[in-house]
């Protein structure tokens, strides 16, 4: 099949430009002719061997009209080069299924923000083509689709819900050697079990909650590890950042648990990614991995209470859960089973 590709850059950095390369080099693999439509291209990028790429300039227009001038010239492209399949990774309008990473509206309640601008209005407006245009949806998570549903009126018949892929191979249980090692790395107290945060966002993660939390268990045997490049404002001695870490499979494979007390996560792929390490994780309600978290993988917690997640993290034990070998395949997390649904919806699969 022929099929295009479309979303806003071509980078090594950030979640759905790692998707982005996963799709590109599988649909290859399969043999079908991958078109990749973005606006911006790092310069640092390699283009894949056998990728066509239309890289559409964009006028000297403010940033927040970006996006919007872009999804404008997709018509074009679209009648022009008459695809078999578009698959967007999101915010525009014209395409035969778009991913559901997160909405904008969604964000802002969430937060408890208002409008504050011609941003806000403009992603609005996107997300609202996005979901009214013809095609599928394919939501992060149970959660994304009862609030497009809700909040934008999108018709519910055609949201489908489709978890992000999961790296099986990258994240997977460490050996007992490799897990010592890996403590020692990152500087885990013997004798006490390590918690971690991997976040890009501290405050909408639950940083602040977190360390309200730890305060009161100065004296307990438990720490907490923050992996992110946004400082960690901390003094107490049982908090402490990490700076971003690279290596996120071997941080989780250390740890005992996985905390994210989010006030707003559309899924959560480090959740994911904990558990396939073999290790448990307590999340918040606004998670939307929570539909994968069973009591065999973790807990959920409906507060953001520092007193209730102090009680948890202090009653957690990793020796109660039994987090399943085939995780990932009953929850359809591999990259195979992801694109075997997307590829399902095309009209010559």
């Amino acid at each position: 099949m022929r099929i295009a590709l479309v979303h806003t850059r071509l980078l090594y950095r950030g979640g759905l430009e790692t998707r982005l390369f996963s799709y590109i080099a599988y649909l290859r693999d399969q043999g079908h002719d991958v078109t990749v439509i973005v606006f911006r291209i790092g310069r640092k990028v390699t283009i894949p061997e056998g990728i066509r790429i239309i890289h559409v300039k964009l006028p000297l227009v403010p940033k927040v009209r970006r996006q919007y001038a872009f999804n404008q010239r997709l018509g074009a492209i679209m009648e022009r080069e008459q695809f078999d399949f578009v698959l967007s990774l999101g915010r525009t309008s014209h395409h035969s299924a778009v991913l559901l990473p997160g909405n904008h509206l969604g964000y802002l309640r969430a937060l408890d923000q208002s409008l504050k601008g011609l941003s806000d209005r403009l992603q609005i407006e996107l997300d609202q083509a996005a979901y009214d245009a013809p095609g599928t949806i394919l939501a992060c998570s149970q959660m994304m689709k009862d609030e497009v549903v809700e909040l934008y009126k999108a018709d519910p018949s055609k949201i489908k819900v489709l978890f992000p892929p999961t790296d099986t191979e990258r994240f997977r249980p460490a050996t007992s050697e490799e897990r010592k090692a890996w403590r020692a790395k990152f500087g885990m107290t013997e004798g006490k079990r390590s918690f971690v945060l991997v976040s890009a966002s501290h405050s909408r993660k639950g940083l602040p909650l977190l360390m309200e939390a730890f305060r009161e268990m100065q004296d307990a045997p438990v720490e907490l590890l923050v992996a992110g490049k946004e400082p960690v404002p901390s003094t107490l001695p049982n908090v402490r950042g990490l700076g971003f870490v690279r290596e996120t499979e071997q941080l989780f494979a250390a740890a005992d648990g996985t905390l994210l007390p989010a006030l707003y996560e559309p899924y959560g792929q480090v959740v994911s990614e904990s558990i396939l390490c073999g290790t448990p994780v307590l999340v918040s309600h606004l998670v939307g991995a929570r539909e994968v978290v069973t009591p065999a993988v973790g807990r959920v917690i409906d507060s953001f209470d520092p007193a209730v997640w102090r009680d948890q993290i202090r009653s957690f034990d990793p020796d109660q859960y039994a987090i399943p070998s085939d995780f990932a395949h009953q929850h359809h997390l591999s990259l195979a089973q992801h694109m075997e649904v997307i590829l399902s919806l095309a009209p010559f699969s």
